[in-house]
């Protein structure tokens, strides 16, 4: 080994001895989960826009909270457009009678949050690219629906290689 090959290894290794120290020692913040029970402001409106939209009576509320919290991180106005949608929707309830939900041209920021909460509740992901959030899989209203007909992929349902053979 070189001079400078060792010299190299005790200085990373310096390295290495002061940051476990410094970690020992420095309190660092911790990063906590969102606590599905802490109460989140206007999360009874988010249920009820989502319920209005998803036309679910009901829906999981450990999943709502999560949502909730992904959509205030990647919607920018989050929670008034959330309130101008639950106004929009609860005035013109022939809305959410059509085929496709389409807004008037003035209400395009209610479409697009619509369109953003449904994508939430059906996929589980929220956003769009390097800033999408994915916040639940086996919990998105698409599994619920075809839980009855499709086993959710990743998930091991007979022996192995089952899946190999037609059906």
């Amino acid at each position: 080994m070189t001079h400078y090959s060792r010299r190299r290894v005790l200085k990373m290794a310096g390295l290495v001895t002061i940051a476990t120290t410094a970690g020992q020692l420095l309190p660092l913040p911790r990063l906590n989960a969102a606590r599905p029970d802490a109460p989140l402001p206007g999360l009874d409106d988010f249920i009820q826009v989502s319920r209005l939209l998803t036309q679910q009576a009901t829906l999981n509320t450990t999943v709502a909270h999560a949502l909730m919290l992904a959509l205030s991180q990647t919607q920018k106005g989050f929670i008034s457009g959330l309130a101008q949608l639950k106004t929009v929707l609860q005035s013109q309830p022939a809305l959410l009678q059509q085929e496709t939900l389409t807004f008037a041209a003035a209400d395009a920021e209610c479409e697009k949050l619509a369109k953003a909460i449904l994508g939430g509740w059906y996929t589980g992901v929220v956003g769009k690219g390097n800033h999408a959030l994915y916040v639940t899989y086996v919990n998105t209203l698409a599994s619920e629906l075809m839980s009855d007909k499709l086993v959710p992929p990743s998930f091991s349902y007979g022996q192995m290689g089952s899946w190999a053979t037609q059906p």
